[in-house]
Formats: C-alpha cells, sequence, structure tokens
C-alpha cells in the first residue's frame, strides 16, 4: 500500500451529535439542511419538480463548534472571498479530505465570491469533477466573473441560488507586460482561456457556444430566476419572508 493509501485509509470521521436517522437523503434536502430552516417555511423554485427539502438541526451535546468545524463536519465548503493560490489550496484540500472521509456523501459549495484567479478556479473545478463525491453549489450574494463558473460547475441538479443572489458572467481579464513576445504570448494564453471557459459553459448550461460567446463580451448579470432559465443554476430557494 502506498503512503497516499494510508493517509486515506488512517482518516477517520464521525459526526456524533448528528443521529443517522436523521441524515439528510438527497441533493435537496443536503442544501436545505446545511441552511437551517427548520423554523422557517421553505420552497424550492426549480427547473425539476421535486419535494421541497427539509433538514433537522445540527446539535452539538459536547459544546459549542466554532463555525469551520460546524460547515466542514456537515460537508460543506464557503468560499466568501477572491479565489487565489492560497484560497484555492484551502479548498482543494477540503474536498479531497472529504472524498477520503466518505466517497458517497454529497459535499456543498457555498459561494459569496467575486472571482478570482482564472488558475486557480479551474483547479478547483478540476478537483470537484475528479473526486467521486458530488459536488453540488449554492450562491449567496454574488457568483461573479469566474466565481460564477464554479457555480455553474456543481453537478446538475444541485445547483442553486438564494432569491437576491446575481451571478455575473464575462470572458477572462488579464493584464500584459514585459517584451514583445512576452505580451503577444500572454495574450494567446488569455485568448485560449476565454475560448475554452465558453466551451464549459456551453456544456453547463446546454446553450449554443455562439450565444454563450455572445453573452460572455461585456459584463452579464443575471437575477437567480434569469441564471436559472438560461441554465446557470437548476433551482432558486426562496423563503414566505
Amino acid at each position: 500500500m502506498t503512503s497516499a493509501s494510508l493517509a486515506v485509509a488512517s482518516l477517520s470521521y464521525s459526526r456524533p451529535w448528528l443521529p443517522s436517522s436523521t441524515v439528510p437523503q438527497g441533493p435537496r434536502q443536503r442544501v436545505l439542511h446545511s441552511l437551517g430552516v427548520s423554523r422557517r417555511h421553505v420552497a424550492i423554485i426549480e427547473a425539476k419538480k421535486g419535494n421541497p427539502p427539509i433538514m433537522p438541526a445540527v446539535m452539538t451535546p459536547g459544546g459549542p463548534l466554532d463555525l469551520s468545524s460546524i460547515l466542514f463536519r456537515n460537508r460543506i465548503i464557503f468560499i466568501g472571498q477572491p479565489v487565489n493560490s492560497q484560497v484555492a489550496q484551502r479548498v482543494i484540500s477540503q474536498l479531497v479530505t472529504l472524498a477520503a472521509v466518505d466517497a458517497d456523501a454529497d459535499i456543498l459549495i457555498y459561494l459569496n465570491c467575486p472571482g478570482g484567479s482564472t488558475y486557480s478556479i479551474l483547479a478547483i473545478y478540476d478537483c470537484m469533477s475528479w473526486i467521486k463525491p458530488k459536488v453540488g453549489t449554492v450562491c449567496f450574494g454574488v457568483a461573479a466573473s469566474q466565481g460564477a463558473l464554479l457555480l455553474a460547475g456543481g453537478e446538475k441538479g444541485m445547483r442553486y441560488a438564494m432569491p437576491n443572489a446575481r451571478i455575473m458572467i464575462h470572458q477572462p481579464q488579464t493584464g500584459c507586460g514585459g517584451h514583445v513576445e512576452d505580451v503577444r504570448r500572454q495574450v494567446k494564453e488569455a485568448v485560449q482561456s476565454r475560448h475554452k471557459i465558453d466551451k464549459m459553459y456551453a456544456a453547463f448550461t446546454n446553450q449554443p457556444l455562439e450565444k454563450v460567446q455572445q453573452y460572455t463580451e461585456r459584463d452579464r448579470f443575471f437575477s437567480a430566476s434569469e441564471a436559472l432559465e438560461f441554465g446557470l443554476i437548476d433551482g432558486v430557494l426562496e423563503t414566505e419572508y
């Protein structure tokens, strides 16, 4: 057995405060459980019909847990800042760890993200696609620039947004400098990145590539319902308040 296999095998995971009978089943139930909506009526407007997910509150008889521990133990990763290499390293580490702990349980990524490094965003997306667990996405606030790419890149049927969320897509931004040959190569790389991302959006949304290219030519903003219609998400989470 390799050292990597030993490391994975040594991982253990338990949630003693969450009895097995209360563990949520299905992507919609997981999303609403993670939001802690036991006292609120919740309706889901989505492309496909389904029952509104209702999740029990998480109890911690051992005392209060810090926020990051509660989220992680409930298989939730929160991205609330521009994504750089450090943020990508943290998110990828969490994804790989959660996949090693339970390869069959879903993972949720909460996004309030204005964008960030294209390379870092693509690294996270590659990890989401590589690991066995399904990775759902939920937008709070904003998912802009390449943050929208992460939102749309979640498991189909598990991509959600809150009713007041805003989603924005556009072509990648870049800055060039250095010798003329360096600038030429940087521009070529930026053009290739744009073509790659446009193709990804076309696959995520089932929209024609030409339409995606038209939308990403400049900043294109969507409300939650517009993002649902375009295919960036699969549902809008709403409460009666």
